[in-house]
């Protein structure tokens, strides 16, 4: 009987766990601005459409309050990221890293001066670049060449 009532014990044990474990969680949360702190340079999050985060193999979330920031945090990892977006700087949305068509501006337009700026849209980005006078700037010149990416090549 006491045989018994252990298995069940350790069944019931074994059921909660599976429904209650928690599953590897996946795709981009809101961000809180004012409240939300930047993993890479430890700065509240406060102005939309300059931001991204990053979800490890794991299901950990990490935000950032610079494209800049979000970049550098990726090459310091050194390893595969499933999942990033950055912020439209347009519409404040998360977008997809690797879909975004980035702009090279002045450092100041930047919270942490990286002066990268995402779109979602082609057209906005380009037609922002024209407006401010800056570049387009594609994400594999930025991940191979670092030096671009801390901006030692600014104008």
């Amino acid at each position: 009987m006491k045989t018994l009532a252990l298995l069940a014990g350790l069944g019931a044990t074994f059921v909660l766990a599976v429904v209650f474990w928690p599953s590897t969680r996946s795709g981009p949360e809101p961000i809180a601005y004012g409240s939300d702190a930047c993993a890479h340079c430890r700065m509240h999050i406060t102005r939309p459409g300059f931001g991204g985060e990053i979800r490890d193999r794991d299901g950990t979330l990490t935000k950032y309050d610079d494209v800049g920031c979000l970049l550098q945090a990726m090459l310091a990892k050194r390893h595969e990221i499933p999942e990033s977006w950055v912020e439209d700087h347009d519409s404040g949305r998360l977008v997809p890293l690797l879909t975004a068509h980035l702009v090279r501006t002045e450092r100041s337009a930047t919270p942490m001066g990286s002066g990268i700026v995402a779109f979602q849209d082609d057209a906005a980005a380009r037609a922002f670049a024209r407006s401010a006078g800056a570049d387009l700037v594609r994400l594999e010149d930025l991940v191979r060449e670092p030096a671009r990416l801390a901006h030692e090549d600014a104008r």
